[in-house]
């Protein structure tokens, strides 16, 4: 039987949309499941570098935390977009996170980690009373809250509820928590080994602490604009001014506890002199002079 013009174009559209499928199958990126977490000393905290390179966990105090009501572009540095939306998160939001993390480094995602809120205080170095339960509370809260999307090199891009999901037992206090994965996968793009120690004596110093985060993550790190420092380190203070002073005490806090050599801070520029870590003496080593 002979087909009709319109029996053509169907055939045709079927073809095309046939072609098309096929095209975007073989352009779909699957995205593998994570088979495990990097493991690092005992007393070290493996940290994503997109956590400590950017203001997702702003060198804040508590009070001074904001909401974001709509899907919020954070300072970051280049190749690294943070996008947030929720109750700002701070750098003791982060201690607990890597906390968590630390527990379930030796096991399969998928896993759950368990722990009691008395042991997760304490590894902390916090006092174990009831404002100190209400405060890991509040903090878990708003981890497992809060919507954080990243995108890496402007090619691909991982959101996710949270960075966590838990049940706790209100009668013994023990957490039962699942990491999300999408934030897990941040450890893909590089990360850090934190000094557990040094960090402990930065408690209270909310922008030491994410100073020393950032630097950290940088095996020589370069001068760097204060107005950068500002942005990246998501300070809520309302001047350049005010935030030179308070740079200022923190870098004097890093020397003191062996974090950096010497600083100086030249009108707007800030430069530092700190010692590699042995793996990242190799890094430097390793480039091509």
């Amino acid at each position: 039987m002979q087909k009709t013009g319109s029996d053509n174009t169907l055939g045709n559209l079927t073809e095309r949309f046939q072609t098309l499928a096929e095209r975007k199958k073989t352009k779909l990126k699957v995205v593998e499941p994570l088979k495990s977490l990097p493991s690092w000393p005992a007393s070290t905290r493996g940290t994503p570098n997109a956590c400590l390179r950017s203001a997702l966990f702003a060198g804040i105090q508590g009070n001074e935390r904001i909401a974001y009501k709509k899907r919020t572009l954070l300072a970051s540095v280049e190749g690294i977009e943070v996008r947030y939306l929720g109750v700002q998160l701070n750098q003791s939001d982060l201690d607990v996170w890597m906390q968590i993390v630390h527990l379930s480094r030796q096991q399969l995602p998928g896993f759950n980690v368990t722990f009691s809120a008395y042991a997760m205080l304490t590894a902390l170095g916090r006092g174990n009373g009831k404002s100190q339960h209400e405060w890991l509370k509040e903090s878990m809260a708003r981890l497992g809250g809060a919507f954080v999307e990243m995108t890496f090199q402007g090619r691909d891009t991982f959101g996710e509820r949270g960075f966590l999901r838990y049940y706790r037992d209100e009668v013994t206090q023990r957490y039962v928590v699942e990491l999300t994965e999408s934030m897990l996968r941040l450890f893909e793009d590089g990360y850090t080994h934190i000094e557990f120690e040094q960090r402990q004596k930065l408690r209270k110093q909310p922008l030491a602490l994410w100073l020393h985060g950032f630097l950290s993550s940088h095996a020589a790190p370069y001068p760097l604009k204060l107005q950068t420092l500002y942005k990246l380190s998501g300070s809520s203070t309302q001047n350049i001014r005010d935030f030179k002073l308070r740079m200022g005490r923190a870098l004097k806090a890093l020397v003191a506890i062996g974090t950096l050599e010497s600083f100086e801070i030249e009108e707007d520029t800030v430069k530092v002199k700190k010692q590699p870590t042995p793996s990242q003496k190799r890094h430097l080593e390793s480039k091509p002079s």
